[in-house]
């Protein structure tokens, strides 16, 4: 009969002697993410803007459509985003 193969085991010692994630790169990289998380934030426009239902009205053409779906896209990017995070 062969032996049964070897399980991998963890070295205590070696997982508590690596240092914890203090770097210059480390806290650089949450402060570039952070900056870019509020700056996207304070992008979003007005729920109220978005839902407004007077502002809304039949295009003329299909060419019209897809220009307002563009630019309606760009203006509530953020919201819409928000939106499917949820």
């Amino acid at each position: 009969m062969s032996t049964p193969p070897l399980l991998p085991v963890t070295n205590q010692q070696a997982v508590q002697s690596q240092p914890p994630i203090n770097t210059p790169a480390f806290h650089t990289f949450f402060s570039r993410l952070s900056t870019s998380i509020r700056d996207g934030l304070s992008q979003r426009r007005p729920w109220a803007e978005l839902v407004d239902r007077s502002s809304m009205a039949r295009p003329e053409s299909l060419t019209d459509a897809l220009s307002r779906i563009r630019k309606n896209l760009a203006y509530f990017t953020v919201n819409y985003v928000a939106v499917i995070q949820l």
